[in-house]
């Protein structure tokens, strides 16, 4: 467990512009001058921005400012709003989203208690074990809240993305992977399958990582990172355990732990994982060449098609 998958201080050290700092510092009269401001030690950067903030009376507060990254802050204001409704630990919106200098969006979040799932899942075996649980504790109450967000006006706002249409997004013309015959094969099978499957989607925020949770005293005390959020096949979500080897979580029984929770079949986990390979070597693995690290990529995500093909 002695592996860190962390940034250095320096590495997380952001400079915020004029327009960031004039809008955290008028979220209250008691804010006097922002101290530091530095990315989350996650090994994903850029990533959110951790501030800390001067007050009037020589004291410190921390905010969160967020940023766009992979999808629309102004969406997940929205649903951070409709799930705080439900009653799910999400933090609190400080400040209306506002335009930066490259004319993508920001907001100001408050900073919710406790630590992610990623770094308790790094202390100890015993952590470990304990991320595990609430990472999936976590989840199934987030599909919980689906029937109450799909009556809810911020439902118009999220996509439905059925697994049919997830392949046909793999099966694009731009897709180099195509001439390959695992893939022709793979899309072949899942476009015999996949029709047939009638599992309800339900919601997510587009990314199960462990990061995404937080927790204290053995509780779930945050839900983060609702960019891309929509209503999904619940086994999706998992897919990228396996296939990003999503250390350490991925040593465990996390995916196994879930489908058991849920009623659902290894069987069909494997046709989503199958589906997942397929999405993630025409987003992101060139079908040849690169570097050592890439080569190896490929060979896993391959091979655990094949695997999932067989199964």
């Amino acid at each position: 467990m002695d592996k860190n998958l962390f940034r250095t201080e320096d590495e997380r050290k952001v400079k915020l512009t004029k327009r960031e700092r004039g809008k955290i510092l008028e979220i209250s009269p008691e804010f006097l001058s922002i101290a530091e401001a530095a990315y989350f030690d996650n090994y994903d950067l850029p990533c959110p921005v951790r501030v800390s903030v001067k007050k009037q009376d020589g004291g410190l507060t921390t905010v969160v400012l967020r940023r766009n990254r992979h999808g629309d802050v102004r969406k997940e204001i929205k649903i951070l709003r409709a799930l705080k409704e439900h009653g799910l630990p999400v933090p609190e919106i400080l400040s209306e989203p506002f335009k930066t200098i490259d004319d993508e969006y920001a907001t100001v979040y408050s900073l919710l208690p406790g630590e992610n799932l990623q770094k308790l899942s790094m202390k100890s075996e015993k952590d470990l074990e304990l991320a595990k649980n609430l990472l999936v504790e976590a989840v199934i109450k987030l599909m919980d809240a689906t029937d109450f967000i799909k009556n809810h006006k911020v439902a118009k706002i999220l996509p439905d993305i059925p697994l049919t249409s997830e392949l046909e997004s793999v099966n694009a013309k731009d897709n180099p992977w195509l001439k390959e015959d695992l893939i022709q094969a793979a899309i072949t099978k899942l476009q015999k399958i996949l029709p047939e499957i009638k599992t309800p989607l339900v919601l997510s925020n587009g990314d199960y990582q462990p990061g995404n949770f937080l927790t204290q005293d053995g509780k779930i005390t945050g839900y983060l990172d609702f960019e891309s959020p929509s209503f999904q096949d619940p086994m999706m979500g998992f897919v990228k355990y396996p296939i990003y080897d999503l250390y350490p979580l991925a040593r465990t029984n996390v995916v196994q732990l879930f489908l058991e929770k849920r009623g659902f079949s290894e069987e069909g986990f494997n046709t989503r994982l199958a589906l997942g390979c397929l999405k993630i070597l025409k987003k992101e693995i060139p079908v040849s060449g690169g570097d050592e690290e890439t080569k190896k990529y490929r060979e896993r995500v391959l091979s655990l098609l094949d695997k999932s093909l067989l199964k």
